[in-house]
């Protein structure tokens, strides 16, 4: 089924950007100029070029499924209510960090890893079981015997990988697959708020919001080595005030400035490009003209 195709796509909700929007501008710094932070609108960033290669519009509906129910739940936790079990902002939430995980650069990053891992093994592999089929083919090939780095690059060669790994529709149908593996892996659990203290900085958030942590091994994401079946928990920032967790108990929590130092360092390790907060005193204080330009902090 031929559908439209969808350029820009964003991998942190517009949604949720807008959240951190002041007068409709955030913040965002680029991880290649660390420190300089620019005015944009939440439609202009947050997003990856072809990220979904085919069936892009497909993907899109069922980002825009999730997406047209956030305002409820993202305005119950912003006033620091916990969603209440089976009820429907729980769902949405749940859902919102689901697919944010499906679809998302950390998720796409670890599986073209074990792609290639799988690829390098059985490369290996063939190398050794396989020499004599190598040598068959390429005199069939060339009328010749091959060197050993003609039938290495032989073994290369058929060891490429299905066409569909390699041109982006494999990725294209496993999203939807894996934002219900995420909706079922945390079926039962319950919403967590954290809500900052009113004394505390705000809460910043990445191109890779989700937080995976494990209690068997480092990393915080599937691009850091965490299965989402290991994770103990998965949370994300809503706002730049209020962080919410699929944990074992519909409770909201204080954050105190360590914590929240703590998120935004988890934030800032995850992240692949961009990072966003809400605009500063110092940048809505500033002229406009300074405003359009960089902000260094």
């Amino acid at each position: 089924m031929s559908s439209q195709r969808v350029v820009k796509q964003h991998v942190v909700s517009q949604v949720v950007l807008s959240e951190f929007a002041v007068n409709r501008q955030l913040e965002v710094e680029d991880v290649r100029h660390p420190g300089r932070w620019r005015p944009k609108s939440p439609a202009a960033v947050g997003y990856v070029k072809d990220f979904v290669q085919h069936d892009s519009s497909a993907v899109g509906a069922l980002w825009n499924t999730v997406e047209t129910r956030l305002p409820q739940a993202i305005l119950m936790v912003r006033n620091g209510i916990a969603p209440e079990p089976g009820s429907a902002e729980k769902s949405i939430v749940r859902d919102c960090v689901a697919l944010h995980w499906a679809r998302s650069k950390a998720t796409k990053t670890a599986a073209e890893r074990a792609w290639v891992k799988v690829q390098a093994e059985h490369e290996k592999d063939f190398r050794h079981r396989g020499r004599h089929v190598l040598a068959a083919l390429h005199t069939r090939r060339t009328g010749r015997p091959g060197t050993r780095e003609e039938l290495d690059a032989l073994n290369a060669e058929l060891n490429t990988g299905p066409e569909e790994v390699l041109d982006g529709r494999h990725f294209a149908t496993s999203v939807p697959e894996l934002y219900e593996f995420a909706r079922n892996r945390f079926a039962t659990n319950h919403i967590q708020v954290m809500m900052c203290d009113d004394r505390v900085d705000d809460l910043v958030i990445s191109d890779r919001p989700v937080l995976t942590p494990t209690y068997k091994r480092p990393g915080l994401n599937p691009a850091q080595g965490v299965a989402l079946g290991d994770a103990n928990g998965a949370g994300m920032p809503l706002g730049p005030r209020v962080f919410v967790s699929l944990r074992d108990a519909a409770e909201v929590v204080l954050l105190d400035a360590a914590r929240v130092e703590k998120l935004n360092g988890y934030q800032a390790s995850v992240r692949d490009v961009q990072m966003f907060r809400r605009p500063t005193e110092a940048t809505l204080n500033a002229p406009t003209g300074r405003r359009a330009g960089c902000a260094r902090t």
